[in-house]
């Protein structure tokens, strides 16, 4: 079996178990929108990543980089697109590779209630998206600390995020 073929394999697995979750579906990425914030879940091969940002942040960076049209894109541009920002990793799941239709839709299923369940233990500790600040040890790839930039800045703490960026360029 091809990479390809398998990957197909997964995705129509995750299709048909994401749905019952409330998640929509584009090519590795599962996501939905609760509360103010974007959560995603990452498929690589054998990991899936949940990640977190407030729904705000991408709109935001796009008006800063004058890419506002992003915003008429749809929802899933947020964990796909180039332009999009990294979000805090809440957890990762291992996925067995398998091809048996069974054993994948069961591992979905697990993966998908236990998301579920991080996003609803995350909200209730977060339960504004306005005033929240990414835990950046947490972070899976944002070396130049957008997220937390973006939130400061749509917070009002201008001057915090131009030190930050002032002392970055040094």
């Amino acid at each position: 079996m091809t990479d390809k073929e398998y990957r197909k394999i997964m995705a129509d697995a995750r299709r048909s178990v994401s749905r019952e979750y409330g998640f929509h579906q584009s090519s590795y990425i599962n996501y939905k929108v609760e509360g103010g914030y974007f959560f995603c879940l990452f498929f690589l091969d054998v990991e899936a990543r949940l990640i977190v940002k407030p729904l705000y942040a991408d709109d935001l960076w796009w008006e800063i980089w004058d890419a506002t049209e992003n915003k008429k894109e749809p929802l899933s541009l947020r964990g796909t697109g180039a332009y999009s920002l990294s979000g805090q990793v809440l957890t990762s799941y291992e996925i067995a590779k398998t091809t048996d239709e069974g054993e994948l839709t069961n591992t979905f299923n697990k993966i998908f209630q236990d998301a579920n369940t991080e996003i609803t233990r995350f909200l209730a500790e977060n339960p504004d998206a306005d005033i929240f600040y990414p835990d950046e040890s947490k972070m899976d790839h944002d070396p130049d600390r957008l997220l937390y930039l973006m939130a400061l800045i749509h917070n009002g703490k201008e001057e915090d995020a131009l030190a930050i960026i002032k002392e970055a360029r040094k």
